[in-house]
């Protein structure tokens, strides 16, 4: 079995360097009059005779009689607790819900607890909302196991604990009521723990890194020899394999232009900063809970393909040559298939010009044809058209020009896409 670095990260919320690292594996009490260990040990231990441990632990000498206001410290793992859940708010793709040992496809509303798992193939997304409000979002070609997911009888103090074994996750933390509330993910190497915040952690399987990056919220970060450093909103780390790390701050947002405008073409098309290296991410929601896409984009360009009509919104992070990926920017759009497409072609009657498409709603069509320089007038210009071709006889020899625009009536809207302007040479034989 591969074995992973000593190394633990561990990330928690903090107001300033120096403050605990990580809510502890034990819950702080504070003693009320008329309490003694056996009737605490009756009412919140899983076993009544456990008290000793607390007794030992805290220094107790009589177990019936304990000053008001001492604040005992009691291990998590003798508490009892009831069962929280984890419901799957959205499901997409090739999701599978691992209950008992045994896979079977994820389903939207059904409800996940300790000990169960989800796997993501690619293209495939998921969004888990807990008791709290907490939300977490699945991606693509992911692992993720419930560790653990309950609420303590002593002080109803939370307990929520996942391990990412492949891919990341998107956690937006409800602010915990308690000191004693914990919130962890887990990747191979670093341990996530926040106190209300944003953030997102992944382990990159390709380059055995682990990564986290906070755009809202404040973390500081504990290495495993007692260093502790600060990690402001706007911040990232990385985690190499050999355990070594490093924080910079975050990219800035994508000015991705025109990512607002309606998409109505063959396929769903951004164009990029030159030389962006960024993650692109579409959801149906703006709080990403139903993504439906996710592409790294290196090339100035990102398409999504033919996406069904609806309302969407766009996330982009820039991705840092360290692999840590920026803050986002999002955007809105709106998606209505109306593509058109045409051909030209010389017959015995004249020429002939075809045109076609796909889109929903009334379609219409409009032809132009220019004579030499486009920016003049039209020598054809016809609007309103349901026939799908035109026929021209009698073309005098020269340099033409020549589109079909589809206009679509849909939903009270009227928009219209437009072909590139084809050239057509015609002369004498």
């Amino acid at each position: 079995m591969k074995r992973w670095a000593q190394s633990v990260v561990i990330l928690a919320m903090a107001m300033c360097i120096g403050a605990p690292a990580i809510a502890a594996d034990e819950i702080s009490y504070k003693v009320v009059a008329g309490d003694t260990l056996t009737g605490l040990g009756g009412k919140y231990l899983k076993r009544q005779a456990d008290y000793r441990i607390v007794q030992k632990r805290n220094g107790i000498r009589n177990p019936k009689r304990i000053p008001v206001g001492t604040i005992l410290k009691v291990p998590r793992s003798i508490l009892k607790y009831e069962p929280a859940s984890a419901r799957l708010s959205a499901v997409r793709g090739d999701v599978m819900a691992v209950v008992d040992g045994e896979a079977r496809a994820a389903r939207t509303g059904q409800t996940l607890s300790e000990g169960n798992a989800l796997k993501t193939s690619g293209g495939a997304f998921a969004s888990l909302q807990l008791d709290d409000g907490s939300r977490i979002s699945v991606p693509s070609n992911t692992d993720i196991r419930i560790l653990r997911l309950r609420r303590y009888l002593l002080g109803s103090a939370l307990d929520y604990d996942f391990q990412v074994d492949r891919g990341g996750a998107r956690s937006k933390v409800a602010p915990l009521k308690s000191a004693n509330d914990r919130y962890q993910v887990r990747t191979p190497r670093a341990v996530s723990a926040v106190r209300g915040t944003d953030f997102q952690t992944r382990f990159d399987a390709d380059n055995n890194r682990d990564f986290a990056e906070v755009d809202e919220g404040g973390l500081a970060i504990e290495l495993d020899k007692g260093v502790t450093r600060a990690l402001p909103a706007g911040n990232g780390l990385a985690v190499a394999a050999d355990g070594s790390s490093f924080t910079e701050a975050l990219l800035p947002p994508l000015d991705i232009a025109g990512a607002g405008k309606l998409q109505n073409g063959a396929t769903v098309r951004f164009a990029l900063p030159s030389a962006a290296n960024a993650r692109i991410s579409i959801a149906k929601d703006a709080s990403f809970e139903e993504q439906v896409a996710d592409r790294i984009a290196s090339d100035g360009a990102v398409d999504f393909g033919n996406l069904d009509d609806g309302n969407y919104f766009l996330r982009a992070r820039a991705i840092a040559p360290s692999g840590i990926e920026g803050l986002p920017a999002t955007y809105a759009f709106k998606r209505r298939l109306n593509s058109v497409s045409g051909s030209a072609g010389a017959a015995d009657e004249g020429w002939v010009f075809k045109w076609g498409g796909e889109g929903r709603g009334v379609i219409r069509y409009n032809f132009q044809l220019f004579r030499g320089d486009i920016k003049g007038v039209p020598l054809v210009d016809e609007t309103g058209l349901e026939a799908q071709q035109i026929i021209l006889s009698d073309l005098p020899d020269g340099e033409y020009h020549w589109r079909v625009g589809s206009v679509q009536y849909l939903d009270g809207e009227a928009s219209a896409n437009w072909t590139a302007f084809e050239k057509l040479t015609v002369a004498a034989n």
